[in-house]
């Protein structure tokens, strides 16, 4: 977001520096003057669209986790066994911040896994091709379908 910001600065003081220039020096003509204000402004104009998906994409981000804290209450509130992480995730609800958590599990794998719900057996990961056996075998254990 930083980055972002000095752009946006960059595009502003472009701005100032334009009108500045032109208020020291006279200008060589109104239409010369009306150009570089143009080009200013133009410059500033697009940094304000880069911030402005920059902070678009930012937002995406932060609702998509909010959305998992918010999964992982309610499958906390929801859940049968016993404190200490005994319980099972159910691939067609857990967070993706529950599925990272799993041994062999990164995001993007978790991902996908919401991304192909949803699932009638906890062996269609591998039927989907989202797994290997190998490392259905590992998580196996630790997930479950509702």
């Amino acid at each position: 977001m930083n980055g972002k910001r000095q752009r946006c600065v960059l595009a502003i003081a472009t701005v100032v520096a334009a009108a500045f220039l032109a208020a020291c020096n006279p200008p060589a003509s109104d239409q010369h003057l009306q150009e570089q204000a143009a080009k200013a402004t133009e410059q500033a104009k697009q940094g304000s669209k880069e911030a402005l998906a920059d902070a678009r994409v930012a937002a995406k981000n932060a609702e998509q986790a909010a959305n998992d804290v918010a999964a992982g209450v309610k499958q906390g509130l929801h859940s049968d066994s016993a404190p200490g992480g005994s319980s099972r995730l159910d691939l067609n609800t857990a967070s993706q911040a529950d599925l990272a958590s799993l041994q062999g599990i990164s995001v993007g794998k978790a991902r996908q896994i919401i991304a192909h719900r949803p699932y009638t057996s906890s062996h269609d990961l591998v039927r989907d091709g989202l797994l290997t056996e190998r490392q259905f075998d590992e998580i196996a254990p630790k997930v479950t379908v509702h």
